[in-house]
């Protein structure tokens, strides 16, 4: 397993596999918010997995930095969970945070995404905020 980072995900191999876990969510029955888009954008940061060869992205975890590290998206490929692969994305993440003087992670997780919920909530990772989404006209 080798760990990559980039400063821009759309200049990366992991790009096609955010897609993919785009896809699957769409598949799934997600909606984003607001304008339909993926949540994310081709200019966050990404800590990504390689598996065996070059281009063979097993994982990819997508965050911004604003004022705290925010993760907009994280997928595995199906074939390569529960093997660490999300648990080292998260330790890289965490060195990120520590080389920046960087104290939070959020990770903001849709409630239809029970699964992702519970990878959380196993890492240790209290939950802080619920959000509710309402629309802006009555």
């Amino acid at each position: 397993m080798l760990i990559q980072y980039s400063k821009r995900a759309s200049n990366t191999p992991a790009f096609a596999l955010l897609a993919e876990g785009w896809n699957e969510l769409v598949q799934d029955g997600f909606t984003a918010e607001g304008d339909g888009s993926p949540p994310v954008r081709p200019d966050d940061e990404v800590i990504y997995v390689l598996g065996d060869g070059e281009y063979d992205v097993i994982g990819v975890l997508a965050f911004d930095h604003t004022l705290a590290l925010t993760v907009r998206m994280v997928y595995v490929e199906p074939s390569s969970r529960r093997r660490g692969v999300f648990k080292a994305m998260l330790a890289d993440l965490q060195e990120v945070g520590r080389t920046r003087g960087v104290d939070r992670i959020l990770m903001p997780a849709p409630v239809e995404n029970v699964p992702f919920a519970a990878v959380l909530k196993h890492m240790g990772g209290p939950t802080i905020a619920v959000v509710y989404d309402m629309a802006a006209t009555g």
